[in-house]
């Protein structure tokens, strides 16, 4: 339906998750799978799947994250040597 917006979402898809991956910081890391999620239900919403997107939307890019984000502050750090 609209394939230039396919490909850019497509294409922080597969950066965030792969940065989701690799990154060092696990504050870093839970934004950029909140990019991952967010632009997936972003992607569910183009392909007409309406329902789906705002799904994943509120419940991945909002709960999920945001749990992971209090379990990480709350966690004590070990700082690595």
């Amino acid at each position: 339906m609209y394939p230039e917006i396919e490909a850019i979402l497509l294409l922080i898809i597969i950066i965030s998750g792969i940065l989701s991956v690799e990154v060092r910081s696990l504050v870093k890391s839970v934004m950029c799978l909140f990019i991952f999620t967010l632009s997936l239900g972003l992607l569910f919403i183009v392909f007409g799947a309406f329902h789906v997107g705002l799904f994943q939307i509120l419940a991945y890019s909002g709960g999920a994250v945001a749990l992971f984000l209090i379990v990480i502050m709350l966690t004590r750090r070990v700082e690595e040597t």
